[in-house]
C-alpha cells in the first residue's frame, strides 16, 4: 500500500516512514495540509496518516478541503495527535477521519490501527 505521512515534525515523519517500511509499504512525506494536497495532485495514495497541529494548514483545515474534492474524499484517513480531546475528535470524525491514534505510539499500534481500519 502506498501511504501519505502529513506531520510538521521530520523525526515524526521518519518514524512513521520507518515503521510502514518495515511493513512492505510505500511512504510519501508531506509538511503540513497544504503540501499533502500537492502531493495528492501528483498521485493518488491509499491512506493518509494526517497530524492535526501543523502550520500553514493543519490537519482539520485538511479534513474540510479533502472532503470538498471528489478526487481525495474517499481516501482513508488516520489522525496522529498528542491531542485526546473528545471534541477533536468528533470534529475530525464528521470530517471523515477514520480513526485516531494517540502520539507516541508504538510500532505495532500504529500498524494494528491502520490494518483494522483500511
Amino acid at each position: 500500500m502506498k501511504f501519505l505521512s502529513v506531520d510538521d515534525s521530520a523525526t515524526m515523519r521518519k518514524i512513521i516512514s520507518l515503521a510502514l517500511k518495515g511493513a512492505g509499504h510505500t511512504v510519501e512525506e508531506a509538511e503540513n495540509g497544504k503540501m499533502a494536497l500537492d502531493a495528492l495532485k501528483a498521485g493518488p495514495v491509499d491512506c493518509i496518516l494526517l497530524d492535526i497541529n501543523m502550520p500553514e494548514m493543519n490537519g482539520i483545515e485538511f479534513l474540510r478541503a479533502r472532503k470538498a474534492m471528489p478526487a481525495i474524499a474517499n481516501i482513508p484517513v488516520f489522525v496522529l495527535t498528542t491531542q485526546d480531546e473528545d471534541a477533536l475528535k468528533q470534529e475530525a470524525l464528521s470530517l471523515g477521519a477514520k480513526g485516531f491514534i494517540i502520539k507516541p505510539f508504538q510500532k505495532d499500534t500504529l500498524l494494528a490501527a491502520i490494518n483494522s481500519g483500511i
